[in-house]
Formats: C-alpha cells, sequence, structure tokens
C-alpha cells in the first residue's frame, strides 16, 4: 500500500521533516535521526498541513468548541472506535474511513459553532495511543471518493455476518451504490446476544418516543430487508400500530438492543430478543475488518469489501486510484427517499397524531433534499407538548416556532402552530434550515433563514424577488428580536432578501 502511493505524494518540508501526504510516511531529513516508531502528536500536526476540525467535546459539561489538527483527531477518533488489538490492515482502513467521515460531514454542527460532536451521533474520541498515531500518520490525507469529492460514509461495531444497506437505516440518505448490504463471512463464530424486557418496560421506552395506549398485548416481526435485519414490527395495544425496526431499536435504547438482527419471542410477563451485532451495520465492520486484518487482507482489500467501488484520493479532491472490488459507482446521485424514523419524539399534550407528524416529516424531508440537492442524516423531530418546555431546551422565546440545533428540529406544540403559520408549513421551514445549514456556515443570518422561508414555503417553484429599496435585516434582528412582530417583520425581510439574491446567484448555495 506504501510503496504503490509514493508516486502520488506531495511534500511539506520544514526543518527537519518533510511530510507526505497522500498515504504518508514521515521521514526524518535531520542527520543520525532515524524512523520515528512511535509517532507524536506534533508528528500528527505537521502532517495536518494546516487543517483542523472543530470538535464540540463534552467532557467537561459542553459541549465546548474545540479545535484539533485533523489527523490528531483522527488518531483519537481510531483509539474510540477501533477494536486496539486489531492487525495494521484494520486501523489504516479505520483510519481512513474516520478522516472521509470527518472531511464529508464538516459543519454538520455549525449551529452550534463546531463541526462535530464527540458523541455517537457524530464519531467518539479517547487519548490516542502509539498504535492509533502510526495509522492516522501512514494514511494521512487520504479519504475514500465518490463523484468527484470524499464519499459519505459509516461503520460500525459489527455487522454479526452481512453488513446493512444505509437507506435501510436512514430512508432520507441517497441509495449510495457503495453503502448496500455484503456477506462478512468471518462471524461464524460469534454468539448470539440476548435482551429479556418486560410489556411494561417496553410500552414505557414506546410511550417516550410518542406512542400510546395503555398495555402493549403483543409484538411480531412484520417484515425483514435485504440484509436480514427487522424493517417493520407490528405492536399490539398501541398506537401506532406498526414500528420501523430502527426506531424501535432506539426507543428501547441502542446499547440494550444491540441492533436490528434479532428475533422476538414470548418470556414470561415481557419478552426475550435474541441476536447478533452491534451497531446500524452500515459500511465498515470494525469486528470484520480486524478479522480480515489477522488472515492478511490489506487495507485497501478491507475497504474495496466494505465500501465497494469508491476510490483513494486525498481531501482536495486528487485522486489515488482504486480501493478494489468492483460494484461501481453511479453517475448520479439517486433523490432521497423519506425521512429516518430515528429519534422522533411526540410529547404528551403536543396536539397532534404521530402518525400524522411521521407523514409529514417524511414528506418535507424527500421534498426538499430533492429540491435542494442534499441530504442529512440521522434527523431528530421534536414536538414538544407545552412553551416550557420547547423555551426551556432551545432558549428562545415564546413566539419562535421552531429551532434547529445540528440534526435536531425542536417544534413548539402543534396547536399552537395551528394558530400561526401551521404545523406543516413550519415543519417545512425548519427542515429546509436543517439540509441548509451547512452550506451556510458562517453567512449572515439573513442567509440562512431567508433560504429555509423560502424554499420551506414553496417558493423553489419560482417566486418573484420584490423590487425595490430593502434592508437586509441584521444578525440581532433575526436571532434577539424583542418582541413578536419585530421577529416577523425581520424573518419577512430575510426571506425577500433571499428571493432577490438567488435571481443573481442561480444556486442558493451562492447566496451570500
Amino acid at each position: 500500500m506504501r510503496q504503490a502511493a509514493m508516486s502520488r505524494l506531495w511534500c511539506r518540508q520544514s526543518a527537519t521533516v518533510a511530510v507526505c501526504i497522500g498515504l504518508l510516511c514521515l521521514v526524518r531529513l535531520s542527520a543520525g535521526v532515524g524512523a520515528q516508531e512511535s509517532p507524536t502528536d506534533a508528528d500528527l500536526e505537521v502532517a495536518s498541513a494546516g487543517r483542523s476540525a472543530r470538535i464540540g467535546v463534552t467532557a467537561s459539561g459542553g459541549p465546548k468548541p474545540t479545535k484539533i489538527p485533523l489527523e490528531v483527531y483522527v488518531a483519537r477518533v481510531l483509539a474510540g472506535e477501533g477494536e486496539p488489538r486489531a492487525a495494521e490492515g484494520a486501523h489504516r482502513a479505520l483510519a481512513i474511513a474516520i478522516r472521509t467521515y470527518v472531511v464529508a460531514n464538516e459543519g454538520r454542527h455549525h449551529r452550534e459553532g463546531f463541526d462535530l460532536c464527540d458523541t455517537t451521533h457524530c464519531q467518539v474520541m479517547r487519548s490516542a495511543t502509539p498504535v492509533s498515531r502510526a495509522a492516522a500518520l501512514s494514511t494521512a490525507g487520504t479519504v475514500l471518493m465518490y463523484a468527484g469529492g470524499p464519499a459519505e460514509v459509516f461503520y460500525s461495531a459489527s455487522c454479526g455476518g452481512r453488513s446493512e444497506t444505509a437507506v435501510a437505516v436512514w430512508p432520507g440518505l441517497p441509495d449510495f451504490p457503495y453503502l448496500r448490504p455484503v456477506d462478512d463471512n468471518v462471524h461464524g463464530n460469534d454468539s448470539s446476544w440476548t435482551l429479556d424486557m418486560s410489556s411494561t418496560d417496553i410500552r414505557k421506552a414506546l410511550g417516550r418516543a410518542g406512542f400510546t395506549g395503555r398495555r402493549l398485548t403483543g409484538i411480531s416481526i412484520d417484515q425483514r430487508n435485504d440484509s436480514g435485519r427487522v424493517s417493520r414490527l407490528s405492536l399490539k395495544g398501541l398506537r401506532p400500530t406498526a414500528v420501523s425496526g430502527a426506531e424501535f431499536r432506539m426507543a428501547v435504547g441502542p446499547t440494550a438492543l444491540r441492533s436490528t438482527a434479532f428475533t422476538v419471542e414470548r418470556a414470561g410477563r415481557g419478552y426475550r430478543f435474541t441476536g447478533k451485532g452491534y451497531g446500524h451495520g452500515v459500511g465498515m465492520c470494525v469486528i470484520g475488518a480486524g478479522r480480515l486484518a489477522r488472515a492478511g487482507a490489506s487495507a485497501e482489500k478491507i475497504l474495496g469489501h466494505y465500501y465497494p467501488g469508491l476510490s483513494l484520493g486525498s481531501y482536495d479532491g486528487t485522486p489515488a486510484g482504486p480501493v478494489s472490488r468492483t460494484a461501481p459507482p453511479a453517475a448520479t446521485l439517486p433523490a432521497p427517499r423519506g425521512i429516518s424514523p430515528i429519534s422522533l419524539m411526540v410529547a404528551e399534550g403536543s396536539g397532534i397524531d404521530r402518525a400524522d407528524l411521521e407523514g409529514l416529516a417524511g414528506t418535507a424531508f424527500a421534498d426538499l433534499s430533492r429540491i435542494l440537492g442534499v441530504s442529512v442524516a440521522p434527523v431528530a423531530l421534536q414536538m414538544h407538548g407545552t412553551v416550557e418546555s420547547f423555551r426551556r431546551q432551545t432558549g428562545k422565546p415564546w413566539w419562535v416556532s421552531s429551532a434547529v440545533s445540528g440534526a435536531v428540529i425542536h417544534l413548539s406544540p402543534a396547536t399552537l402552530l395551528a394558530q400561526r403559520e401551521g404545523v406543516e408549513a413550519t415543519l417545512r421551514m425548519a427542515m429546509a434550515e436543517l439540509l441548509i445549514g451547512r452550506a451556510f456556515g458562517a453567512r449572515p443570518a439573513w442567509v440562512r433563514v431567508g433560504a429555509a422561508r423560502y424554499f420551506g414555503r414553496g417558493a423553489s417553484a419560482g417566486r418573484p424577488a420584490q423590487p425595490g429599496v430593502l434592508e437586509c435585516p441584521a444578525d440581532t434582528e433575526l436571532l434577539t428580536a424583542l418582541s413578536a412582530s419585530t421577529q416577523r417583520d425581520a424573518d419577512a425581510r430575510a426571506e425577500r432578501c433571499f428571493a432577490r439574491a438567488l435571481v443573481d446567484a442561480k444556486d442558493w448555495r451562492d447566496v451570500r
């Protein structure tokens, strides 16, 4: 792997080192200094070539935005997400996947002032080890490429024998051809896990996710997807009467119900779930990669197995050749489909049926993803039961109807929204704001708010910009309005400003 990449390396010289970034080697140029066996964070910082990631670190209560050199971050995530005793090929493959994820998801939490968080929502960090530093350094700058840019990739702890298709977990995600089920024939001796839960505990867990009903009288598996995982369960005694496998797992607890590759049977006053694997199962299987590496597989072969058809390149877009395997990628991305079912929460007293909200959200997500040409997954949607709950969690005044934080949408109670712009319109504007958020970064607030209202209210069909003098609202007018009337005025001006700017910019991403 290192020899094949040497012809593609580019080097950044300093007084004592030459850092070659592609599939990277570090060479000491000073006389008498040999190859470094245990890289340091200083080596990784040099290898980062000035590139960094803003991470929301939660250890001290946070999340507190912390700027970390890219390769230092890769080494820390590898220590948190990887298998400590895996062979070198597995560490190098996972380091490339981790780096690809952070580059492709830059700005995921931009509203909170950072790129990624340090929880399982994004990637978990730990203190880097000599092994994780070496893997980060030996692959520095290298990412998986798709359609000319860094690929949208995922990985999980254990697929249990067959990986999962991405759209089965996050239906709103484009159906990437490299994120479909593949057999992973290194799990034959894996032991099954079991989870016993009482009917009462399951009902309470589903109740917190918005399901209603006093008693759960039955659970059965209605449907499995192409990977063999549970895609739909029937619930007797509750409303709605069905739930997706991914949503059920999140409601019960993803660490308790380890995956959706399970069976279920009645056990006393509850149910016993028996399954394999741990995690969503999409993309690289960390346990499987370790076993492939122990059998002699290289990083390229491992990546080709889990992400067939991708190529290697640097994060600036420079190609570096195929990963291996076939399954060619599609020339264009298919339109997103539906909404992620994960973390749809409907509080008691919100004034809307869970199934109705799910339908509105799914339609909004699919329509806006198609119109805007972008997608975000997973998406969490919380409909609050009281204005006080909404204010407490978002910090917004009573007259604000929605708030977007990263990939989470908060909505005021539906009974209140019906008296304002309506549940559907408010939801669509919030969904549009979530989808366009990453592209707008640190631009003025009127760009983001205006775009959210413009597209969310259906203006993508071509609402004409209004002529005449128009003063775009300042950030303070939009974000710290002193009354409901001043907020409405600022929002309306932001939408008109965006419509006017879009006429000249043509592409919404270019409005500034």
